[in-house]
């Protein structure tokens, strides 16, 4: 299944840039690529779709192998919303999540910092570490799972010499995240390892 998401991975991220929708991979992979190996049950990216779009994009998504499934009416409303899509690859289950980018402050300005990085031997887009690191925070702070609190320690720890603190701790007030941030250092990785 690892090399079926991986292939999934590098496939669709080379199909967003030839296709020149903007993107960035967010989530598990974000967190695998600077902090831990672990299984994930999708794959979750940002994409910066406009309404006026729509039309295009739907004929974009429609050169995808057949492989891959999804439900023009959800694409739509997604567009329209700001919310989220899904597109299904049928052979492996697997579940590709498109966030759409909204006009949300932390949103925008994560979308903006996104850098290009080589993963799996290929270009494509990231959320950089201090924004995987506050997005799981506040995914946590809506919903206490302890996967999103874990997730965020892993890069805390692995990247903490490479991190911007000040952007950290000033977004991480900003989102009303700071007593979370401050427990990463803290928080003993050894059983999850």
């Amino acid at each position: 299944m690892e090399t079926d998401q991986q292939d999934i991975l590098t496939s669709i991220t080379a199909f967003l840039s030839g296709n020149n929708i903007p993107y960035m991979v967010t989530g598990a992979w974000s967190v695998i690529y600077y902090g831990r190996p672990r299984a994930s049950h999708d794959i979750d990216f940002v994409v910066e779709i406009e309404p006026n779009q729509t039309g295009k994009i739907l004929t974009i998504l429609k050169k995808l192998s057949h492989d891959f499934q999804f439900q023009e009416h959800a694409i739509r409303e997604a567009i329209k919303n700001k919310g989220m899509f899904n597109i299904i690859h049928v052979p492996t289950y697997l579940k590709l999540d498109f966030w759409l980018l909204t006009t949300d402050e932390f949103d925008k300005n994560r979308f903006r910092r996104k850098q290009e990085v080589e993963v799996l031997g290929q270009k494509m887009m990231l959320a950089t570490a201090e924004d995987t690191i506050l997005q799981k925070l506040r995914w946590y702070k809506i919903s206490p799972i302890e996967k999103s609190l874990i997730d965020a320690a892993f890069v805390y720890q692995i990247q903490k010499k490479n991190l911007d603190a000040t952007y950290l701790i000033n977004w991480a007030k900003f989102l009303n995240v700071t007593k979370q941030l401050k427990k990463l250092g803290t928080i003993d990785l050894e059983p999850y390892i």
